[in-house]
């Protein structure tokens, strides 16, 4: 398997991701009930998160965890939620790609997670 490379790889994790994350019993109620997306819309940006994450391109301006913050006092984020969402996003980039920068990106949700789970999470 080849290395995540380009936007149109992480267009492609993240379209994958979400049809998982979307219609899971555990967390996909954020996605479709509590802050409804529209993948058409949202996946642009998340897409612009990650390629700036992983590759310093790009403009991405938006303050993640303000917008989690948001959703989290409409309904509780929990830390088993955010454990879903690393396995989720692990399990789709394992599929798909192989190497330093999936590693990368792996590390980089797990990290995520991580600040959410001290700054806003709920241990439930």
């Amino acid at each position: 398997m080849r290395d995540i490379e380009t936007r149109k790889d992480v267009e492609c994790i993240f379209q994958n991701f979400y049809e998982k994350a979307m219609t899971n019993n555990e967390i996909g109620h954020f996605f479709t009930s509590v802050v409804p997306i529209d993948l058409a819309t949202h996946l642009p940006v998340i897409v612009d998160f990650w390629e700036y994450n992983l590759f310093h391109k790009g403009s991405y301006t938006k303050n993640l965890l303000a917008i989690h913050q948001h959703i989290h006092h409409q309904e509780a984020i929990t830390y088993t939620a955010l454990d879903i969402w690393v396995s989720l996003l692990h399990e789709t980039v394992d599929i798909l790609f192989s190497g330093e920068v999936s590693a990368r990106l792996k590390t980089n949700a797990l990290s995520i997670a991580t600040v959410m789970k001290l700054k806003i999470a709920k241990d439930c």
